[in-house]
């Protein structure tokens, strides 16, 4: 992609997320977002059709970012999360406010799928195991919500506190599955 794009498309998408610190999305306006990136409205339209198409573009990047580093083989349960965990981080501003904007709590629940798949691939490889997928589901849905609860409490929690949590639930869960813990009766 041309540097050029890519410095525009940069500069909306800060505007977009300094902006939606204050308001929410269907409040923003083209001119108050262009007027925050400075750019000019004639620009915006070249890329865009709306505000929101900038935090769908958000989306689907970190979603394609997420999706390229899951589908990758790692040794341990906890590698996977540690990669999941670090594109998160990277991604922390937007991935902060599509936690706590519930109007794209789907996209927060396409990642938990993203992870959920991703675990069984490496943990079931890809087997029909219904009990093990359960365990998998709560352990994909409880880290999701583990950032989103952090998000919306960051006096309560530091990022170390959440991490090592989120280990030692990782461990807990994954203590429930044969392959880790005790055998199934």
């Amino acid at each position: 992609m041309d540097q050029r794009i890519i410095k525009t498309k940069t500069k909306l998408r800060g505007a977009l997320f300094t902006l939606l610190a204050e308001k929410p999305l269907a409040k923003i306006t083209v001119a108050e977002l262009c007027r925050t990136a400075q750019i000019d409205r004639r620009t915006f339209y070249i890329h865009y059709d709306k505000v929101a198409d900038i935090f769908e573009d958000f989306s689907d990047q970190l979603f394609e970012e997420v999706d390229h580093a899951l589908t990758h083989n790692y040794d341990t349960p906890e590698a996977l999360l540690a990669v999941f965990d670090r594109i998160l981080m990277a991604n922390f501003t937007g991935f902060k406010l599509l936690c706590l904007n519930q109007q794209h709590r789907p996209l927060v629940d396409q990642l938990q799928q993203m992870l959920f798949h991703a675990l069984c691939g490496e943990l079931l490889g890809n087997k029909q195991d219904g009990p093990a997928q359960i365990v998998l589901q709560q352990l994909a849905a409880g880290l999701l919500n583990s950032y989103v609860y952090w998000f919306n409490h960051p006096e309560n929690v530091s990022y170390e506190e959440l991490s090592t949590t989120n280990e030692r639930v990782v461990r807990a869960n994954l203590a429930l599955l044969p392959r880790f813990g005790n055998q199934r009766q």
